[in-house]
């Protein structure tokens, strides 16, 4: 049993065993990624997604597979070759923690192992945070966040409009608290509201010149 952002879990209600596709992306459910498949095993586990089944992407850093990664389903294949290779697009539907890896699940190609299902929907709860979202919107984009309907702002929906890089996304998963968690948006907020003023800056000196 783990306590994670003060909900608890048992593990045995929880745990579900899924196919792996270790890879150095991080998703965050809503989010989706084209992916080109070419190698036997990964060939076979597109085929058996094609039937419904959803998979894990365990994050990958230095060829190590580290503790949390996403669960994805199959959203289209775009092209296929004769041969079998295809680009695909898949869409993050969870936030798993990597409980165990087994090389082959039994008669498939593919590696596999149990995850555990983490919450991500959490409501922000920082003031400051809140500040800072509503004045970047006033002075840099009024559309920052417009595609999230919901009344209360996630902290999921902050890191998908900002559009984290993967391994920043990564580092805020392996966050333990709020606390920490939404000071690290905070923080992503305020340099990105020093880049736009730096590009505003430069605007204004080109208009100028």
């Amino acid at each position: 049993m783990i306590c994670y952002e003060n909900i608890v879990f048992i593990m045995d209600q929880q745990n579900e065993i899924l196919p792996y596709f270790p890879l150095s992306i991080f998703l965050f459910p809503g989010e989706d990624m084209p992916l080109h498949i070419f190698e036997p095993r990964y060939k076979q586990l597109i085929n058996d997604a094609r039937k419904g089944i959803t998979f894990a992407i365990p994050f990958v850093i230095e060829q190590e597979i580290q503790e949390f990664g996403c669960e994805v389903r199959l959203k289209d294949v775009v092209a296929e070759k004769e041969e079998g290779d295809m680009v695909v697009v898949v869409e993050s539907v969870a936030i798993v923690e990597i409980s165990s890896y087994n090389k082959h699940l039994e008669g498939k190609l593919y590696a596999g192992g149990t995850i555990n299902r983490l919450p991500c929907d959490n409501p922000v709860i920082s003031k400051e945070l809140m500040e800072l979202i509503t004045s970047y919107r006033d002075q840099f984009d009024s559309e920052f966040l417009s595609s999230f309907r919901n009344t209360v702002v996630t902290r999921r929906d902050v890191i998908i409009a900002l559009n984290l890089a993967s391994d920043e996304k990564y580092k805020f998963i392996c966050m333990p608290g709020a606390e920490q968690r939404e000071g690290f948006l905070a923080g992503q907020l305020r340099y990105l509201s020093m880049i736009r003023k730096q590009e505003a800056l430069l605007g204004d000196d080109f208009g100028l010149n």
